[in-house]
């Protein structure tokens, strides 16, 4: 028997110290990819600063102060012959010629890398582009026809597919294993003429609304060093906010576009799912298996840029014909309504500041009443309404993004090399799904019933997961039907619940984003945009915000020595209605008293 027992010890002592050595090996093998990556990076810094001053410093100023009009123009949405068709000015920089391609992406290249400079955004800059911008300027000079968006220079979040670069996703394991393919909304950017010309940072994982990683580092918020641009997409964002983009694609689940628009002050939009395509979406990655397959939490990409106007005109080009079916042939040719983004058209709006999930911070309350108020003075109808059930729906959308209860979010972050912070936050996912549940009745018992719903938010079957997903579709069944019932065209509400915190707050605090992942799993149409500053009022009235459970407690912590960053607002409605959106997002951007 001692024989016996002692042959098991051993067994399991053997075991043990093959998996420590297997897991020593794959540590090596990973650092050394994240060194090799970083010489690479450092070389096309060298590159991007070399070409940079290939263009006189004068001339890069001239093209850096020019905005998206003034470069590229305003486009008009026409019906000829039955058919959509796009009418645009012939006068604008590129087009004209007034300036090239060349000058154009080479101008960007240098103002990102000063973007970069001051907050780690880059991760890759694509050589390509230089190519690129001098094939479309021998077309000019052939005489060829010009497409739409001639030699706009475009910056793309690190996860979507550029051809020849790596869409790692933060996982090292990942490196070195290049897109084959462009994504679909980068193939149709090509054939419209612009150049992708950069790609930015993203937190491991993208389920974070943090932006860092081991590979590329952590991405500072432009308006203050040491808070986070927010994410996923906040490298996209950090890069506009700081000159160094006119226009980024960024993807969004839970709020990845709209929340770190919110955070660094610029404008971001999600279409619903059947408006653009993520076709292709894990072409040229060959990392950990990853969290994905998630049915009904709707992820999209889309637009940001320093403002929603210059969202609404890319947006326009993408559905003046039937370019995203042509390339996606699982989405239906929806085209362009002109009636819906007409200047002046009115709508009928409901609002809201709390969604019973969250209670926003101070100024991310005031600047929805203040938002309320200037579009009340454009004409439009502001009504109070109420979300139901947000905090039955927020578990459901835990639940369901999650699939399996977090087993291959856990697998795939352990088996790459996770930055501290992430797997302390994380751990929890590895307590077994009924400890979780028993857990749950502690904290209820406690006061804490957020934490608890949390805690029941994990499945344990595909019973569960199913009757998950049949909620879902009534949940959205019945928040469309209670709209109509108040002749609601669209919501408007916070964007999240406090201003940039710093980069760890995300990591502990992911039930901030019930005000965005909520319109992911209605798949709601939804944009935000910026309508105010943090104040010293607001920073007094956190005094008053409530410390009833750990969140609320994090939150108020979170939310201190602000003042000065910038706050936005969203605005969300039921699928094809982007158009609207836009036109109340774009009324209330132009009418926000200037600081």
């Amino acid at each position: 028997m001692l024989v016996f027992v002692g042959a098991i010890i051993l067994g399991l002592w053997a075991w043990f110290a093959y998996q420590r050595q297997q897991r020593a090996e794959r540590v090596a093998h990973l650092k050394g990819k994240i060194a090799q990556r970083k010489n690479e990076q450092a070389e096309l810094l060298e590159w991007a600063r070399a070409e940079a001053e290939k263009i006189p410093s004068q001339r890069r100023k001239e093209i850096g102060a020019m905005d998206f009009n003034q470069l590229i123009g305003k486009f008009n949405v026409i019906t000829r012959d039955s058919r959509l068709m796009l009418d645009f000015t012939l006068s604008a920089a590129l087009q004209s010629g007034d300036v090239t391609s060349l000058e154009a992406v080479t101008t960007y290249i240098g103002l990102s890398l000063a973007a970069h400079e001051k907050t780690n955004c880059v991760t890759m800059y694509i050589k390509e582009s230089v190519k690129h911008a001098r094939a479309l300027d021998g077309r000019r000079k052939s005489g060829e026809s010009l497409p739409p968006l001639f030699g706009l220079p475009v910056s793309i979040k690190e996860s979507i597919g550029v051809t020849g670069t790596d869409k790692t996703w933060g996982y090292a394991g990942s490196i070195h294993f290049p897109s084959t393919r462009d994504a679909p909304t980068v193939e149709m950017l090509k054939q419209l003429g612009a150049v992708p010309f950069v790609k930015t940072n993203v937190p491991l994982s993208l389920l974070s609304y943090t932006c860092g990683n081991e590979i590329y580092g952590w991405t500072e918020n432009p308006h203050k060093k040491g808070r986070t641009p927010g994410g996923s997409t906040g490298g996209e964002a950090a890069l506009i906010a700081a000159g160094g983009s006119l226009l980024g694609i960024g993807s969004d689940v839970g709020g990845s576009i709209r929340m770190p628009a919110h955070y660094a002050g610029i404008a971001g939009v999600k279409p619903s799912s059947m408006r653009l395509s993520l076709l292709r979406i894990d072409d040229g990655y060959h990392g950990p298996k990853r969290g994905g397959g998630y049915p009904l939490i709707e992820a999209n990409e889309g637009p940001m840029a320093a403002s929603m106007e210059t969202c609404a005109e890319i947006l326009k080009q993408f559905w003046a014909s039937s370019l995203v079916s042509d390339v996606d042939p699982y989405k239906p040719p929806v085209g362009w309504n002109a009636a819906q983004f007409e200047e002046g058209r009115k709508y009928r709006i409901g609002y809201y500041t709390t969604d019973g999930w969250f209670d926003p911070t101070p100024g991310c309350v005031r600047v929805v009443e203040e938002a309320r108020h200037i579009l009340q003075m454009q004409g439009h109808t502001l009504v109070p309404f109420s979300l139901p059930d947000v905090p039955e729906m927020i578990r459901v959308y835990v639940a369901t993004l999650t699939v399996d209860g977090g087993v291959s979010l856990m697998g795939s972050i352990e088996e790459d090399l996770p930055p501290a912070i992430f797997l302390s936050a994380l751990r929890p996912l590895r307590v077994p799904i009924l400890v979780q549940r028993s857990m749950a009745y502690v904290a209820s018992a406690l006061g804490y019933w957020r934490v608890a719903k949390f805690m029941r938010s994990m499945t344990k079957s595909s019973v569960e997961l199913r009757r998950d997903y049949a909620s879902i579709q009534l949940y959205r069944a019945r928040v469309v039907e209670e709209m109509r019932k108040a002749n609601i065209d669209m919501l408007l509400c916070p964007a999240q619940v406090m201003p940039a915190p710093p980069h760890e707050a995300p990591l502990h605090l992911s039930a901030g984003c019930s005000y965005t992942a909520i319109y992911n799993l209605l798949d709601f149409g939804a944009g935000v945009c910026r309508v105010g500053t943090w104040n010293a009022q607001d920073e007094a009235k956190l005094e008053c915000y409530p410390t009833s459970d750990p969140w609320y407690t994090m939150a108020k912590k979170f939310s201190k020595d602000s003042v000065g960053l910038p706050l936005g607002v969203q605005v969300a409605a039921p699928p094809f209605k982007e158009e609207a959106v836009m036109r109340v997002l774009i009324d209330l951007e132009r009418n926000v008293p200037k600081a």
